[in-house]
């Protein structure tokens, strides 16, 4: 679908009028209109126009000069982030500079004479380490690094080496090094030229095991274990969000808490959450208009939120092996919800 297109189907929706797209158009500097429903998005959602006109403008004029690294202005998950972009770039004057903005994204794990490992949580993070080589991840497309990032929910860490000594005891190739690890903490190792080295996951089997892989390296493949899903729920959801994702499946990800911008994600018909650890549901949740399908089967909740008996577009609703949520709770929520079939056994 084309910018026009896209943001035409705003007008469909009944969300503005054929004046207000005249008028919003009259804000993108662009010739082709490719800003167009970025500024419809996020004139939705009442951000300041004067505030709005001036960031796309100068987002533009950075874009022109070759000074951004996000290119799709799409990329940003909320006005604040593209805000909070175009703010800095305007204070950065070098290469540098905008490299150390890049470096935020990252978490580095180890630092020595003799061995780099890093742990990029963005594709221009994943660009700037993993350069040289030649992993999808790194690619100039972010497509492949948001389908392993976001969809295999995958943690990348990037090893460099950097001692002639260990370099003498290994290819040229894996003087740099990529290892995916899953959610459940099975791992993937490549070399520069992405070729498969070792792995514990039954992709193939390994000439060489993790342990005698990483023996030469002088490290224990203990470092790498997969990020918390706790700790990139709130980006996970912004992303999906962004996407326009209508079904979310999240079982067996060892999640505790669901964040509150999970009522964010208007369009969502089906949300499987199942077989975690999660004790509260965020009142947030009752947001979600379109759910038709509410799967919480084997958590550890102990209650559920008001928001959820105001959610008569519901039809499925699984519960059971969560075996402290009073009945009485549950009686109130078949009052409420007559319509919804409620699994408890």
């Amino acid at each position: 679908m084309n910018r026009s297109s896209s943001a035409q189907q705003y007008i469909k929706r009944g969300l503005i009028s054929q004046t207000d797209l005249e008028f919003l158009a009259e804000l993108d500097p662009s010739p082709n209109q490719k800003y167009l429903p970025f500024i419809i998005k996020y004139y939705l959602a009442n951000v300041d126009l004067d505030q709005l006109r001036n960031r796309i403008s100068e987002y533009d004029a950075l874009l022109n000069r070759s000074q951004v690294v996000i290119k799709d202005i799409h990329s940003f998950k909320s006005f604040q982030q593209l805000d909070l972009y175009v703010q800095e770039l305007n204070n950065i004057s070098s290469t540098k500079g905008l490299k150390r903005l890049i470096k935020k994204d990252a978490e580095i794990i180890l630092d020595t004479d003799d061995i780099f490992i890093v742990r990029p949580q963005s594709h221009e993070a994943s660009c700037l380490y993993g350069a040289g080589t030649k992993w999808c991840t790194t690619a100039k497309n972010h497509v492949h690094w948001e389908r392993y990032f976001y969809d295999y929910l995958m943690t990348f860490y990037y090893i460099q080496v950097r001692s002639d000594e260990i370099k003498k005891k290994l290819p040229e190739d894996s003087w740099k090094l990529a290892v995916a690890v899953f959610p459940n903490g099975r791992m993937r190792v490549y070399d520069a030229a992405d070729h498969h080295k070792t792995s514990d996951d039954g992709f193939m089997y390994p000439f060489v095991t993790l342990d005698n892989f990483f023996k030469p390296l002088g490290i224990d493949k203990s470092i790498f274990v997969p990020k918390g899903m706790d700790e990139r729920m709130d980006d996970l959801i912004s992303h999906k969000t962004e996407e326009g994702t209508t079904k979310l499946d999240l079982s067996r990800t060892g999640i505790t808490q669901i964040p509150d911008n999970i009522g964010n994600m208007a369009q969502l018909d089906r949300l499987i959450l199942s077989e975690n650890k999660i004790r509260i549901l965020p009142e947030s949740i009752g947001k979600l208009s379109n759910l038709k399908t509410l799967y919480l089967f084997h958590n550890e909740l102990t209650s559920l939120p008001e928001s959820l008996g105001n959610m008569t577009g519901l039809q499925y609703l699984g519960l059971s092996g969560n075996t402290h949520i009073p009945k009485r709770i549950i009686r109130e929520l078949k009052t409420k919800l007559p319509a919804t079939r409620i699994y408890m056994k």
